[in-house]
């Protein structure tokens, strides 16, 4: 007689005797593999996440330097209603503050609505004037051009407010005449505590009214902090709150920063040949700038060898070389309208 079917699944039961060493050997082994895959793919994507976002900062870096550069450089040489004609007599020292508040020589200040000091190749250094070094311009990485930019501050400020303003012994105001009977000149340079009422509104009773005058000295330091060996876009520029000039670090990644500068020949507003080194008498025929950077990641990358050739507009082209072949780079080209000085050239 047959047994009863819950008999045959105790029995069953009771003939299980677990898993032999070998099937347990199996298993682990498995395991491990499974574990090993996982573990590989885990360490490989977090490898290219890190790789994927040094280089987007390194491409957000170049493209934000770009644009800070073309934002301000489309500023350039607006003096409110003021506009600087004729040749310059020297080229300014841009971190001399005597010689943009003295009458005598502010003048070609104004004719240099942007002005530029030349790295000529990508292992050439570019002389700070004088000045600037004084005033703390002592760290400039090869291959790094110094852009100026001047303008006067789109915002105005009362003539009376002068004197009460913030910082008013050190800011520096340009003051322009509206007044068509004005037999003191056109324009004046003064620091804030100065006596601003030489110069008149339209109605020729009222001062005209103020525009703080604004210097900016760009270039590329081989830091952004000292030694830590990352290249850096820095600008130094006039702080009323101090009485001195002080830089300030922009975008870290910053490797190379060359200016082409557009000259305007025949007078219509258009540049018409780039040059790298502009004459004294072609600073005011300036009426476009051709931007040439290169940004690099701030960390080498394991394993990366660099054979690309880097364009730096009229300076030629860089190579990486040793370690410096271990970073991933990107070169950045553009050319900005100076709109203030070309649009006062244009014919209609």
């Amino acid at each position: 007689m047959n047994s009863p079917i819950h008999t045959h699944a105790f029995t069953n039961r009771q003939t299980q005797r677990g898993l032999s060493l070998v099937e347990l050997m199996i298993s682990i082994t498995i395991g491990l593999l499974i574990l090993s895959s996982l573990t590989t793919l885990f360490v490989n994507q977090s490898r290219t996440r890190a790789e994927l976002d040094k280089s987007n900062r390194m491409i957000d870096n170049g493209r934000y330097a770009l644009e800070l550069l073309s934002d301000n450089l489309r500023l350039a040489g607006f003096y409110g209603n003021y506009m600087p004609s004729g040749t310059p007599a020297a080229t300014p020292d841009p971190c001399n503050l005597t010689t943009i508040t003295t009458a005598a020589t502010n003048l070609d200040v104004l004719r240099h609505h942007v002005q530029g000091y030349n790295a000529a190749t990508a292992t050439a250094t570019a002389s700070p004037p004088a000045a600037c070094v004084t005033a703390g311009l002592t760290s400039l990485k090869s291959g790094s051009d110094i852009l100026v930019l001047r303008r006067a501050s789109t915002s105005t400020v009362a003539a009376a407010n002068a004197t009460a303003a913030p910082n008013s012994a050190n800011t520096v105001y340009l003051q322009v005449s509206n007044c068509s009977t004005d037999t003191s000149g056109s324009y004046q340079i003064a620091i804030g505590s100065a006596a601003f009422t030489a110069f008149q509104n339209k109605d020729c009773a009222t001062p005209a009214s103020l525009r703080p005058f604004i210097v900016q000295v760009y270039f590329v330091s081989p830091d952004n902090n000292a030694g830590d060996g990352i290249p850096t876009l820095k600008r130094m520029e006039f702080n009323p709150a101090t009485g001195a000039f002080v830089t300030t670090p922009l975008v870290e990644g910053i490797e190379y920063l060359q200016i082409d500068y557009g000259l305007d020949a025949n007078a219509d507003g258009a540049a018409d040949s780039y040059i790298a080194t502009p004459a004294l008498a072609d600073w005011p025929n300036i009426v476009s700038v051709k931007i040439n950077i290169i940004a690099r990641n701030t960390e080498p990358t394991t394993g990366y060898d660099d054979p690309k050739i880097y364009t730096l507009g009229l300076a030629g082209s860089y190579t990486p070389s040793g370690d410096d072949r271990k970073y991933k780079r990107h070169a950045y080209t553009q050319v900005v309208r100076l709109v203030n000085p070309s649009g006062r050239r244009e014919v209609p």
